[in-house]
């Protein structure tokens, strides 16, 4: 999550925008590329850490998939809220 906060520094999205892409954003890939390195380097407990990868993504995909509609709903009504603040401004 950190590098992708990072990565949208000075884009202009707000905090609250950059945690939202960063708990949805990419992760898995990686950690499947990690993974085939070790395993193909024959390091002693290989399988241990292959098992550790392979657990680590289910959790990344039960947690987002749990967490997914409220997530983009509570971020859905702060972008309404916001967007409905700039009008008012606007107007007065």
């Amino acid at each position: 999550m950190l590098p992708v906060f990072l990565a949208l520094t000075g884009s202009g999205i707000s905090t609250r925008g950059k945690l939202f892409i960063g708990w949805f954003g990419p992760r898995g890939l990686a950690s499947i590329v990690f993974a085939v390195i070790v395993l193909n380097s024959k390091l002693p407990h290989s399988d241990l850490i292959a098992m550790t990868v392979v657990c680590t993504i289910l959790l990344s995909i039960i947690a987002h998939g749990l967490t997914a509609n409220p997530l983009v709903a509570a971020f859905s009504a702060s972008i309404k809220r916001s967007a409905g603040k700039s009008l008012t401004d606007k107007q007065d």
